[in-house]
């Protein structure tokens, strides 16, 4: 006749069959974001090649989809249709404007490259024993003035400008000849990329609702929370687009006004080439009306001036008083914020940093309403008004 167990031999034996279901569902969540994790690394690494492009279309994507909207209404039942036509619109309206001023950029460098090559390889086979000689006359005898100062002054009588516009020559042969082999890279990658926005416009007008909801739901928040943050994220970049647009006409505008006082030919459309160059992060604006004004000193010394300074204090100036108001009105941040995360941005991320620079600003600040608010038991401000608003659908 069998014993029987004692009771606390069975309790253990019950607590030896427990932990095992516990281990393998401890085991497998391990295991599975373990992998989860990685494949997202993984993600990332292959994203990571297409994250301008991806950026800027999602980008665009946002700032027209209002209008897409309305032209989805009027051909009801065609997504594919619509998105198609609207992106061909896109493309017309706003990405050729920018090729044909980066394609007139890269023409005149063509013609220039090779000017100032052989400009430089004459000096360095002493071809011209004078490189004065090939200045314009104003420079010239600015150039002559600068020397006679310098000689008469005894802190800087040791320095020879000539001759170190000499020493430097093969330094700028070697920057010159790295400058044409970037710009042609840069031609064919600008041209690639391009053809990528578009073609993910696309698919973000016909897909990129369904796509949206889609991620909502997998986001492991709240829905109010994460509308909340997705509302933030479309005001900022909708905001920094259009002011950047609106900066960029407001420069044209105070471009072309200069230039017709100058009595600069042609200065409708130097006008609009400086907005549009005014788009361009760090150097900007003063990719036209420098040369401009250079030209323009040959002619008259004032007149060359006067554009320097105009296209330096009312043009290039103006970029940083006009953009952030554009951009913090709407945004519904403060403008020290948005200047200092589109400067920050653009130095950390290039260009893509002046839209990637506000929106990490407008998420965090986001993020900091939805703990004051949850977390803290405080009525945020900006949850507030995030909430009194509709995202887009």
């Amino acid at each position: 006749m069998k014993e029987r167990a004692s009771p606390d031999a069975a309790a253990e034996n019950a607590g030896s069959l427990l932990p095992p279901s516990a281990e393998k569902l401890r085991l497998f969540r391990w295991f599975f974001f373990g992998v989860f994790a990685f494949l997202l690394w993984q993600l990332l690494l292959i994203m990571s090649l297409f994250a301008d492009v991806i950026i800027w279309a999602v980008s665009l994507t946002l700032v027209f989809w209002p209008a897409f909207k309305m032209l989805q209404t009027r051909m009801p039942g065609k997504p594919t249709g619509s998105a198609a036509l609207f992106t061909v619109g896109v493309l017309l309206l706003v990405l050729l404007p920018v090729l044909a001023l980066f394609w007139v950029v890269v023409a005149q460098s063509a013609e220039l490259y090779p000017t100032v090559s052989a400009w430089l390889a004459d000096l360095n086979v002493g071809g011209s024993p004078d490189p004065l000689t090939m200045l314009p006359e104003w420079l010239r005898q600015r150039w002559q003035q600068l020397a006679g100062y310098m000689a008469s002054t005894p802190a800087l009588a040791q320095f020879d400008p000539d001759q170190f516009l000499l020493d430097n020559i093969d330094a700028l042969s070697l920057g010159l000849a790295n400058f044409g082999a970037a710009a042609a890279r840069n031609v064919l990658l600008g041209f690639v990329n391009l053809t990528l926005i578009v073609a993910l416009m696309f698919f973000c007008f016909r897909d990129g609702e369904r796509f949206l909801h889609w991620l909502v739901s997998v986001i492991p928040m709240p829905v109010e929370q994460t509308e909340a943050v997705a509302l933030r994220v479309y005001q900022t970049v909708t905001a920094v687009i259009r002011g950047a647009l609106l900066t960029a006409l407001a420069q044209g505008v105070i471009a072309m006004v200069g230039y017709l006082i100058a009595g600069v030919p042609l200065a409708i459309l130097f006008g609009a080439l400086t907005g549009l160059a005014g788009m361009i992060p760090v150097v900007g604006a003063g990719l036209v009306w420098l040369p401009l004004g250079l030209f323009a000193m040959q002619e008259s010394e004032a007149w060359g001036l006067f554009v320097l300074v105009w296209g330096f204090v009312a043009v290039s100036m103006s970029d940083n008083i006009i953009k952030p108001l554009f951009i913090g009105s709407r945004a519904g941040m403060p403008i020290l914020l948005i200047f200092c995360g589109i400067l920050g941005g653009a130095n950390v991320y290039g260009f893509t940093g002046l839209i990637v620079g506000p929106i990490l600003i407008a998420v965090l600040l986001a993020f900091i309403s939805i703990y004051r608010e949850h977390y803290l038991g405080a009525q945020a401000p900006l949850a507030r008004r995030s909430g009194s608003e509709t995202a887009p659908r």
